[in-house]
């Protein structure tokens, strides 16, 4: 019997650990090259096991961002349907001989960001079940060497089944050497390298890999500079991406690798920050000027995508750095991070030359090129200039994107850049740049302009000359806007009528003229932050596309109701995003509505719990604010009420003195005085609209129109809320009981047999709860009629601990003492 028990209790066991492991991960469907996928999305879960229960038809398993530190025999034979696999930043040390063991159809691996030793953890056997993957990422698995004068060989008896593997990402050992097994790898087209640590790239690195090779990362090699040997690349003849971006070989050595594909068409060149000043050396100084014998391979290709940026590059020769024999293919180049002059008078026609010829061109990145810090009259212009006056550039017609940002160079003679007409430019950055560089746009179809820093003058005069534009997004930080307000007023954002994103943070703007944001009725995302509003232009309200808006780092004390209706209209409209931190909001009684508004309301604000100033100068919170509401603001109301009351009296006196002087009887005058001190009793302890909030269902209607309501109001003077008689026509049922309860001081709960089956009457003890907790309402109380208080359903049990109960008798010999005890209740003392 006892073996029986053990048994039933341990197989209860494994069914909770069932239920619990399979709820663990999330199982979807995603469609893949117009195929349903089922995917087990198991990321970021605390998981240090494979879960065993997840649908054995599962294409994807997802296990990222997880606790993993082994994965065992057999660990994945469940799923013999898995095509992707992901492993990605575990703790995975060791892998057994048959972990993949079932996984015929796997084709992606992805064991990235682990601490998998390439030297004790490929074992021959491992990669065995899963031979046709395609795709296997392990980069960033090593960690630095300790040794760097020895070769690492690297596991090839492992790898070399993988024979149809496309791409290969892995890290890269200072001297690695690669057996033949990687030989095999004959469909291989990427190769990249990772978490890199190589001193040298000799001719026989790559010597083991097949041709077939076409896109080659080496990026981030910072330890050593890297050694290069002339034909390091000889075994990738058919190479179209080539991206050593941070690999610290120095731009004339990495050009010098080119030459075998002189004349060819790469996709790719990316030699950024390649030089680096750690390596300046007498042959091969940082500071570098590109001759014409450095450029021999590279004018030569057809190349796409060009990156030269962070290089030291301080000149260029005539026939050097803009000579390429086919500008043509050109499209995206990239001179970031130098320090030479982009435009001068003595190369001024080879570059109109370049861009005459650059017909495909995209994208030039010409920012954070620090040459030089005299400036006199440099601020990028626009004036209505001619090229008789000055020298000329007119920019290709396929030009998407500039990018001039962060640029100090003093060119003489002066440059006129002129984009034409029928321009595909959209984005223009010239953010704290200081060139004297004309820039020209005969029309304008921008969609992005960012001018931070400096004047406002340049894109303004820009959009003024244009002022139909499809300008989207615009960034003016730091632009001296505050100034441009006061000169131009309402009408400064005529031209920028279609603008969607607008960033005028950082311009010490206090205000804006009334009707600015008119033109913008399209303007969706607005950032206002680090300037010095006190108040969120309540002329925003106005506008109804508004999904973010971002006032941090202002001089907010408070946000006035309209703001907080109208952020409330968005959230329900299309979603509202509201960014109020560090600002100087104040803890008062003005604020409580703003205090609980935080707390409830369904906009995303960036926090709960924003910094305020209490009346005595302390510095709390606005949660703690907020949960402790009676204790810090219960005089708040009365401070109102007493001076409502001081007012009554005074009407009282005046009333009082006329009566007399028409000689009334002082008995109505006192009749009068009563009156008053029974509203201001009742009105000096809280602002209610009603004094009690009936919840009640079916015939009982009548009970209360001929017993309860001649009771309360007429002979107590009490204010009812009756939902048969008080609720208004257009809001939902409710709205309008949610908005009653907040707005009454107590609440009974008439509870009759037909009140058992209502769904109704448990939203209202729902809201009754919560307006309970917020201090709201003062007292709950039930009353029982024809019906026990056993009887009473199992969902008041959560109030007993504050809900006063009074059972309605039957005999009418005890009706008096009920209503004694129900007037205490309701009225405190305040019906004499």
């Amino acid at each position: 019997m006892e073996g029986i028990i053990l048994y039933s209790v341990l197989y209860i066991i494994n069914i909770c650990n069932a239920f619990v492991h399979a709820s663990v991960c999330d199982i979807k469907y995603e469609f893949k090259e117009n195929e349903e996928v089922k995917i087990a999305d198991c990321k970021n879960k605390g998981l240090n096991f494979i879960p065993q229960d997840l649908p054995g038809d599962i294409e994807v398993l997802d296990m990222s961002f997880n606790l993993l530190r082994m994965i065992g025999n057999n660990s994945f034979v469940n799923y013999k349907y898995l095509q992707e696999l992901f492993l990605r930043q575990n703790q995975l040390n060791y892998l057994s001989k048959n972990s993949f063991q079932g996984l015929h159809e796997l084709t992606i691996l992805d064991m990235s960001v682990n601490i998998l030793n390439l030297s004790n953890v490929y074992s021959p056997e491992l990669f065995h079940p899963i031979k046709n993957l395609t795709k296997l990422n392990i980069r960033r698995n090593m960690p630095q060497p300790i040794a760097f004068v020895t070769d690492y060989n690297y596991p090839d008896h492992a790898f070399g089944i993988l024979t149809e593997l496309s791409f290969l990402g892995i890290d890269m050992m200072p001297l690695p050497h690669f057996g033949s097994g990687f030989g095999q790898m004959t469909t291989l087209k990427e190769l990249h390298f990772d978490s890199c640590y190589l001193i040298r790239l000799s001719n026989e690195t790559f010597q083991r890999f097949s041709s077939s090779v076409e896109q080659l990362t080496l990026r981030h090699c910072r330890l050593h500079f890297v050694c290069t040997e002339y034909n390091a690349l000889l075994p990738f003849p058919n190479l179209r991406v080539i991206d050593f971006f941070g690999t610290f070989m120095h731009l004339k050595h990495a050009l010098q690798l080119l030459h075998q594909y002189r004349y060819k068409n790469i996709t790719t060149i990316n030699f950024g920050h390649v030089s680096d000043v750690s390596i300046d050396r007498v042959d091969i100084p940082y500071v570098l000027t590109i001759t014409m014998d450095i450029m021999k391979n590279l004018k030569t290709i057809c190349v796409e995508n060009l990156d030269l940026s962070e290089n030291g590059i301080v000149d260029y020769e005539p026939g050097s750095l803009f000579s390429f024999v086919h500008p043509k293919c050109l499209r995206h180049i990239s001179f970031k991070g130098n320090r030479f002059l982009l435009f001068s008078e003595k190369n001024l026609k080879e570059i109109q030359y370049f861009f005459r010829k650059t017909v495909r061109l995209k994208s030039l990145d010409y920012s954070y090129n620090a040459v030089n810090y005299e400036m006199k009259n440099s601020d990028t212009s626009n004036s209505d200039l001619n090229c008789l006056s000055h020298s000329c550039v007119i920019l290709p017609k396929s030009l998407e994107k500039i990018d001039f940002s962060y640029t100090i160079a003093n060119m003489f003679p002066k440059i006129t850049l002129i984009v034409p007409k029928n321009n595909s430019l959209i984005y223009v950055d010239v953010s704290y740049s200081k060139i004297n560089l004309a820039i020209l746009i005969l029309q304008i179809r921008l969609e992005t302009f960012i001018s931070n820093g400096g004047d406002y003058s340049f894109a303004w005069n820009q959009f003024k000359r244009s002022p139909y534009n499809t300008l989207k997004t615009i960034v003016w930080k730091n632009a001296d806007l505050d100034n441009a307000f006061r000169l131009y007023g309402h009408q400064f954002f005529n031209s920028i009528r279609s603008i969607e994103s607008m960033d005028i943070s950082e311009n010490d703007i206090w205000y804006f003229p009334e009707d600015l944001l008119n033109p913008m009725q399209n303007l969706t995302y607005l950032y206002l932050s680090k300037n010095s509003f006190q108040t969120i232009p309540v002329q925003l309200s106005d506008h109804a596309k508004v999904k973010m808006l971002d006032v941090r780092k202002n001089r907010l004390t408070s946000v006035s109701s309209a703001i907080r209706g109208w952020a409330d209209e968005m959230q329900e409209l299309h979603g509202m995003t509201l960014h109020l931190t560090d600002n100087a909001f104040e803890c008062n009684c003005d604020n409580i509505d703003l205090i609980r508004w935080i707390q409830t309301t369904k906009v995303e604000l960036d926090s709960r719990s924003y910094k305020c100033k209490l009346s005595n100068g302390s510095v709390i919170d606005t949660l703690i604010a907020y949960n402790s509401l009676y204790d810090l603001f219960s005089d708040c109301k009365n401070t109102m009420w007493l001076t409502f009351a001081s007012t009554l009296l005074s009407t009282f006196i005046t009333i009082s003195l006329l009566l007399f002087a028409y000689n009334r009887r002082w008995k109505i005058i006192f009749s009068f005085y009563g009156v008053i001190r029974r509203i201001v009793e009742r009105k000096v302890r809280k602002c209610y609209q009603y004094d009690v909030y009936i919840s009640y269902e079916g015939d009982i209607v009548i009970w209360i129109k001929n017993v309860l309501i001649p009771k309360l109001e007429t002979e107590w003077g009490l204010t009812m809320c009756i939902k048969d008689r008080d609720f208004l026509s257009g809001p939902s049922q409710a709205d309008n009981e949610a908005e009653s309860i907040k707005s009454s001081r107590s609440i009974i709960f008439l509870i009759t047999p037909e009140f058992l089956s209502s769904r109704d009457c448990m939203f209202e003890l729902d809201r009754a709860k919560y307006e309970r907790i917020t201090k709201n309402l003062e007292r709950i109380i039930i009353i029982t009629k024809d019906i026990t208080i056993t009887d009473i359903p199992v969902e008041f049990s959560y109030i007993w601990n504050y809900a006063f109960i009074v059972q309605w008798p039957k005999i009418p010999e005890d009706f008096d003492d009920t209503w004694r005890k129900l007037r205490m209740l309701l009225t405190d003392g305040l019906i004499a």
